[in-house]
């Protein structure tokens, strides 16, 4: 679902009454509506991209598409050897007991650790946000484990100009939230026709826009306190 399509959905949702609000207005509403939704979002996505070039100790720079609004994890396509992450020491605790080599080595943190880095189980990453929107920001990787050619990541969702919007929530919010503020610019060209002694429900309108508008805006903050989850990177 385009702009334009999001625009005449609004207009549909009214009929039979015909709006006052020019087609300009309508257009910049549901360009807020969109403004609204990339700067307070938390909406979740999952992408794939190639590993860049790394350098001997497996360092590199990703720039990311514009769509990727912010990085909250990322995980390499090859991760700790077989046998530190099917144990369930490892999982839960973040260390194991290997019955195949010496106690003696557990016991030397250092050495432990570079176990840790030699592994891959050291991977660090970092993100760093564009501030152009119309580019993607860059993630800078470190320790990255051996043979790993792409990375997942997780993070939230810019809707980028000219998108064809086809996730079914996110069209959903922003047509309804532009439909809401279309209200309150609606209702607001009624209630200056009554100050000249016409009566209507431009009041009504203003508050009930208002409303939906505030429902609208605190389920999409909700939704995005997953990623105030503390993230160990």
């Amino acid at each position: 679902m385009k702009k334009k399509e999001i625009r005449d959905w609004v207009i549909q949702s009214f009929k039979p009454v015909t709006l006052s609000v020019p087609m300009e207005t309508l257009d910049q509403i549901v360009d807020a509506s969109i403004l609204y939704w990339n700067t307070h979002s938390g909406y979740k996505i999952v992408r794939m991209f190639d590993a860049p070039t790394l350098d001997d100790r497996g360092r590199g720079a990703l720039q990311l598409s514009s769509e990727v609004k912010t990085v909250v994890h990322c995980y390499p396509s090859t991760m700790q050897e077989e046998l530190f992450s099917n144990h369930p020491m490892w999982i839960l605790l973040g260390f194991i007991t290997l019955d195949k080599y010496t106690q003696d080595l557990m016991l030397l943190s250092h050495t432990f650790e570079g176990y840790r880095i030699y592994l891959g189980n050291d991977f660090r990453w970092k993100w760093i946000r564009s501030d152009d929107s119309t580019k993607g920001g860059w993630l800078f990787v470190q320790q990255t484990p051996r043979g790993s050619s792409k990375f997942a990541i997780v993070g939230t969702k810019r809707v980028i100009d000219g998108e064809d919007i086809t996730d079914e929530f996110i069209f959903g919010w922003i047509r309804e939230h532009a439909r809401a503020t279309t209200k309150v610019f609606e209702g607001n060209v009624l209630r200056h026709a009554q100050i000249i002694g016409i009566a209507n429900s431009g009041q009504v309108m203003v508050d009930e826009g208002t409303e939906e508008k505030k429902i609208l805006e605190d389920k999409l903050r909700q939704e995005a306190r997953w990623m105030m989850m503390p993230v160990r990177r």
